[in-house]
């Protein structure tokens, strides 16, 4: 893969960058926050908001690993441990996984086949990611031409609502709430036309307070002309269904709350439609359209995981506690990226892992996934009758 450095400064391209301003205002180091500690090499921050739980609420299903066995000490209890807590066990859970391949077993057939990094956090995973945009990029330029425009959408929520830090999977769900909604507006804006959808979930950067928190980014491919003001009912449904968004975060006139461009080639050499029409564009981004999404999804590269800077380690330690996804395609976008795992028509599915040669089974529903739920003291006996 291309360095996106090197790619996206080459000739005059700087536009793919422009809605990446407000990303990129962070200093190189991860450890930007005052209160993270300098220290050479990974550190785990001192944030107020990495000494919270993941989660202040009953009934939420999380893995094992953040299971906090010190309540255990007080009565019969299911709690998470702190974020910081999190990350410690997300990270110790990737340096178990190295050397480890996926067994997958042909139902039909009984054959076994092994192969793929077990986990999607892995380099080779990242490797895939980037391959299955680049289908898209290819399969949206193919099928849009030079009509293709691309919108993207910023969607975010606050994650210190009371001036204090929330539990990150709390926010989380909280800036989910509006997903539904969200996803019924975009259809009717789009309604009519040809065009796909690619939601990323992707994490704050910044030193402020929502460093490590997740946010939404919605990547549109549209068959012809669009405006900004066309999503406008998009990032409204979010700002009216999701508790913890405000209209200070989704300001309409900001280039990173929707961003528009013309991504197709241009129609008539001789006339600059993309000016015309008061959106970006630049010829020499055809080819990076990939690179210009995977930034914000943050597949790019073939770095270890456990190199990856400390807000970036953080977002990853809550979609491993939670089983979350970070993509969600649309049918169409998801038609045009290639599978890259075992034929679907012969039926494979996973059986197993192999470590160092040794064969060890797991559970298929679950992906060997073992998770408890979250929930309060029991409470006491009751006192006797008689």
């Amino acid at each position: 893969m291309t360095n996106p450095a090197d790619s996206l400064n080459a000739g005059n391209s700087p536009s793919a960058r422009q809605s990446l301003k407000r990303e990129q205002s962070l200093c190189s180091s991860g450890h930007s926050h005052p209160a993270d500690a300098p220290n050479a090499g990974f550190s785990l921050s001192s944030r107020q908001s990495r000494k919270r739980p993941l989660t202040d609420r009953d009934g939420i299903t999380l893995r094992k690993e953040v299971l906090d066995h010190d309540h255990l000490n007080r009565g019969h209890v299911d709690r998470s441990i702190s974020w910081n807590g999190a990350i410690t066990q997300f990270r110790d859970y990737i340096k178990d996984k190295r050397n480890i391949e996926t067994v997958f077993e042909n139902c039909a057939t009984g054959e076994l086949a092994s192969g793929s990094s077990p986990h999607r956090f892995a380099t080779d995973y990242s490797a895939k990611q980037y391959a299955k945009l680049k289908d898209l990029e290819r399969g949206v330029q193919a099928r849009y031409g030079k009509r293709l425009h691309t919108a993207m959408l910023t969607l975010t929520a606050s994650a210190t609502p009371n001036d204090e830090p929330l539990p990150c999977v709390d926010h989380l769900d909280e800036l989910l709430s509006s997903w539904s909604s969200v996803s019924r507006t975009l259809r009717r804006v789009l309604d009519g036309r040809r065009s796909a959808r690619l939601a990323i979930l992707e994490p704050h950067p910044s030193d402020g307070a929502n460093n490590g928190y997740l946010h939404i980014h919605i990547a549109v491919f549209v068959d012809g002309k669009i405006k900004p003001e066309m999503f406008q009912p998009v990032i409204e449904s979010h700002v009216n269904n999701c508790d913890l968004a405000g209209w200070t975060a989704h300001d309409l006139d900001e280039d990173d709350t929707i961003s528009v461009r013309h991504a197709g080639a241009d129609r008539q050499p001789a006339f600059n439609h993309a000016l015309a029409e008061g959106i970006e564009h630049d010829s020499d981004q055809l080819g990076e359209l990939a690179i210009y999404i995977s930034e914000y999804l943050g597949a790019y590269g073939d770095d270890d995981p456990l190199d990856a800077p400390e807000h970036v380690q953080a977002a990853n330690a809550i979609l491993w506690s939670t089983n979350r996804q970070r993509w969600r395609p649309c049918s169409t976008a998801q038609s045009l990226m290639a599978y890259s795992g075992p034929d679907t028509d012969t039926d494979w599915e996973v059986v197993g892992i192999e470590d160092d040669g040794e064969f060890i089974q797991v559970d298929p529903e679950n992906g060997g996934i073992d998770t408890f739920v979250t929930g309060p003291i029991d409470p006491p006996d009751p006192p006797p009758t008689h």
